[in-house]
């Protein structure tokens, strides 16, 4: 009133569990086998209370492929990011891998996944024994391995490149994707970005402003899919590993599925 402005305040909603458009469960048969995608406890609304509800595989990968056809549309005001809080074992990775093969053979699009451990890389990549159009870059391939890789993703026979934080990091993103457009980044392991887990790789404490320097670079706000299984949702900030990665990673605007880590068939005597 001092200044004669007036406020209004108002609450935005969103429908977490939106139906995945039927292309996805036919490319879930051809390269998975399977016939149907499976469910994850989410929590509904942790502001309020720890309600959980049901939402399908399906519904987090059509969120994440319409984030990213809204960047490849030029859609910059209608683009999210997403974050993902799921334990070990919930079928994380399929998550991110269906909607990158969908967006390359659909668009032609180029996903990177940004992973801190070596054997990690390459059990996703060996995983994926219905696709062969994905590859790793890490300490391990020798130097004719690099050139032809990149070869590959620049010429379009790659469309699902891991890389470690400290190679990404050490060029920029156009020495990696050359003149392919990027669908979106994956940040695995997220909770690697919080206060704690940046000790354990330095890297990750110059990864936000790399990708916020990586999408001014390219002209087009590519979304990033952050998952972990390890993230205490504070939002106090005493505690807190989910608004730590959202911060550190300059994710906002996010759209949060965080789901119930408790792993209700391990047990401690």
């Amino acid at each position: 009133k001092m200044f004669g402005v007036n406020v209004s305040i108002s609450k935005v909603t969103r429908d977490l569990n939106i139906q995945p458009r039927q292309e996805l469960f036919d490319l879930l048969k051809r390269t998975w086998g399977y016939e149907t995608f499976r469910s994850l406890k989410i929590y509904k609304d942790l502001n309020v209370n720890h309600e959980v509800t049901e939402i399908s595989q399906g519904s987090i990968i059509e969120t994440v492929v319409q984030q990213a056809e809204h960047a490849y549309k030029g859609e910059k005001d209608k683009v999210n990011n997403v974050l993902l809080t799921s334990p070990t074992g919930a079928g994380k990775s399929l998550l991110f891998q269906l909607s990158a093969i969908f967006l390359a053979e659909k668009y032609g699009l180029l996903t990177i996944v940004v992973s801190p451990l070596v054997a990690l890389m390459n059990d996703q990549v060996d995983g994926l024994t219905g696709y062969n159009a994905v590859a790793t870059l890490n300490s391990n391939k020798t130097a004719a391995d690099k050139e032809a890789i990149l070869r590959g993703v620049r010429e379009g026979a790659i469309n699902l490149l891991y890389l470690s934080p400290e190679l990404l990091l050490s060029y920029t993103i156009t020495s990696f994707i050359g003149d392919r457009k990027l669908g979106f980044l994956v940040v695995d392991e997220a909770h690697t970005v919080t206060t704690w887990g940046r000790d354990f790789r330095v890297d990750y404490w110059f990864l936000g402003d790399y990708l916020r320097k990586a999408r001014r670079l390219l002209k087009y706000p590519f979304p990033i899919f952050a998952l972990t299984a390890t993230a205490v949702w504070d939002p106090t900030g005493k505690n807190d590993m989910v608004f730590d990665t959202i911060r550190s990673l300059n994710m906002d605007p996010c759209i949060k599925f965080i789901g119930v880590v408790r792993r209700t068939n391990i047990s401690f005597e």
